[in-house]
C-alpha cells in the first residue's frame, strides 16, 4: 500500500460522503463534488475542470501529502504520513451558503474518521485540526482538514545478485 493509494481511497471516500450534499457552482448549477491529489494546478485539465466557463467555477478539494516518515522497527513510533485535505466551496451569490456547505462538509469528514478510522489498509489518527481561511476570496469559501494517517510497513524484496 503506497501513499498514492492512500490518497485514492481518501478521494473516493469523501466524494461517497458528501455525494447527497446539494453543492453548485458560481452559477447556481448543481455539480459532483471533486477530488484531486496533491495540487489542482498540476495539470491544465486539472484547471478546466473548476473552471467550467470564463465567469463559472466548480467546488473541489484535494488529498496533499505534506511529510511522509517511514521510522526503523526498532525506533519509537511507527509510519506515519502527514494529510492535509482542503476543501473549495463556491459562493455563488456573495449569501455566505458556501460557509454552511463548506462547514457541513468538514464536519461530515471528521465524524467518518472519528467514528471509524480504517481505511483500506491504513488508519488515521482521531487527533485532527480543522482550519479555516481567515480571508474570503471569491468565489470560494477554503477550509482544511489536518490528519495523521498510520502506514503499512513497505514490504522489501530481496535484490539478487
Amino acid at each position: 500500500m503506497t501513499i498514492n493509494e492512500l490518497q485514492r481511497l481518501l478521494i473516493q471516500e469523501i466524494e461517497c460522503l458528501t455525494k447527497d450534499i446539494y453543492i453548485t457552482d458560481t452559477s447556481g448549477e448543481p455539480v459532483p463534488f471533486k477530488g484531486y491529489p496533491q495540487n489542482i494546478n498540476m495539470s491544465e485539465s486539472y484547471q478546466s475542470d473548476i473552471k467550467e466557463s470564463k465567469e463559472t467555477w466548480a467546488p473541489y478539494f484535494l488529498v496533499r501529502l505534506d511529510k511522509a516518515e517511514y521510522r526503523k522497527k526498532e525506533a519509537d513510533g511507527r509510519n506515519q504520513a502527514h494529510m492535509f485535505l482542503e476543501v473549495n466551496i463556491c459562493d455563488s451569490e456573495y449569501d455566505r451558503k458556501g460557509f454552511y456547505t463548506l462547514t457541513t462538509i468538514l464536519q461530515r469528514i471528521i465524524g467518518r474518521f472519528q467514528k471509524d478510522s480504517m481505511l483500506g489498509a491504513f488508519y488515521c489518527d482521531r487527533s485532527m485540526n480543522l482550519n479555516f481561511q481567515k480571508e474570503y476570496e471569491f468565489p470560494y469559501y477554503k477550509g482544511n482538514v489536518e490528519m495523521f494517517w498510520n502506514l503499512p510497513d513497505i514490504e522489501l524484496e530481496r535484490i539478487n545478485e
